[in-house]
């Protein structure tokens, strides 16, 4: 079996698409927001679409929002030669935390319930999975191989989201 070097990593925040052109580790940090994870079997390749709210307001259509990020990343695989057939997905997060700054009742299900939709919508075999529940999620993501990593964690630091920073006390 052949193993396939990741070239380079990237951290992906909230508000964001990625499909690395060579292969990438790329991992993100998802609370009450949602990652999804595409993987090309043909191709071997995958991409990231990381996003915090449902529902796009109107006449606003950036990748902070589910169907944009979600339509966004599926458009860059069939730009790119991809076959709606050969894609499978993945979504974690939407986790609940009342006690996290500026939680909104119910935006983690919503998340949820948005991504599911839009994949099941296009097609999209959901081959991953984990959401809801208090915890977050750190997702690391091959992008060569489609080999995903999630870990659940109680607390989110802000080096969390902002690699290089310094761990408060």
């Amino acid at each position: 079996m052949a193993y396939e070097v990741q070239t380079s990593n990237l951290y992906l925040k909230p508000g964001h698409v990625f499909l690395p052109a060579e292969p990438t580790q790329i991992w993100s940090v998802a609370a009450s927001g949602i990652a999804v994870l595409i993987f090309d079997q043909r191709q071997k390749r995958g991409g990231m679409a990381h996003y915090s709210r449902p529902y796009r307001e109107k006449g606003i259509s950036t990748a902070i929002y589910a169907a944009p990020a979600i339509v966004a990343l599926v458009q860059m695989f069939r730009e790119s030669g991809s076959s709606d057939k050969d894609l499978e997905a993945q979504i974690y997060g939407g986790s609940v935390n009342p006690s996290a700054p500026n939680y909104e009742k119910g935006l983690d299900e919503d998340n949820a319930k948005v991504g599911f939709e839009l994949l099941r919508k296009m097609g999209l075999p959901i081959i991953g999975r984990d959401v809801g529940g208090p915890r977050a999620r750190k997702i690391v993501f091959q992008s060569g191989t489609g080999e995903t990593l999630v870990a659940k964690v109680d607390r989110v630091r802000e080096s969390d989201w902002y690699p290089g920073a310094a761990p408060r006390n």
